[in-house]
């Protein structure tokens, strides 16, 4: 039992981080986006969110990029 609940947690972390870096690469539309992370966080255990967060955001790199409001002045 401990072991099915362990790789259902391992699931859940390796959706959440899944979904992060594809919102992150653009790949997931807002609107789409919102529903599917209602869909992951309603079912997903707190800790498996808690260490998708933490180890996606921490391994990776991502850097913010500034948004252009005039494009004339972006480069």
């Amino acid at each position: 039992m401990i072991d099915k609940n362990l790789e259902e947690m391992k699931r859940q972390e390796n959706e959440i981080r899944h979904h992060i870096h594809r919102q992150i690469l653009g790949i997931s539309d807002q609107r789409r986006s919102k529903e599917t992370w209602h869909k992951i966080l309603a079912g997903a255990n707190p800790e498996a969110i808690a260490n998708a967060l933490s180890e996606q955001l921490t391994h990776f790199k991502y850097q913010e990029v500034p948004t252009c409001k005039h494009r004339n002045y972006c480069r």
